[in-house]
């Protein structure tokens, strides 16, 4: 239901794939961050808000949130 993107300034700080309750993200210190496992995403935007970097950007997927009742 959610999109995750990691945009190009990700440094590989670690903060996100540390904070992700469900491991969405994984990573390798001074690496970008990539997204393994969106469908696991929950919205708690934890990456999101203690990226220092404004890399992680969590939408609600519109395409998801239709068939959603």
């Amino acid at each position: 239901m959610f999109r995750v993107m990691v945009l190009d300034n990700c440094i590989g700080c670690g903060i996100c794939w540390t904070i992700c309750p469900k491991g969405v993200l994984v990573g390798k210190l001074r690496v970008k961050a990539m997204v393994v496992s969106e469908e696991q995403c929950m919205g708690c935007f934890s990456c999101q808000y203690n990226c220092p970097f404004s890399a992680i950007i969590v939408k609600v997927n519109p395409e998801e949130a239709k068939k959603s009742p």
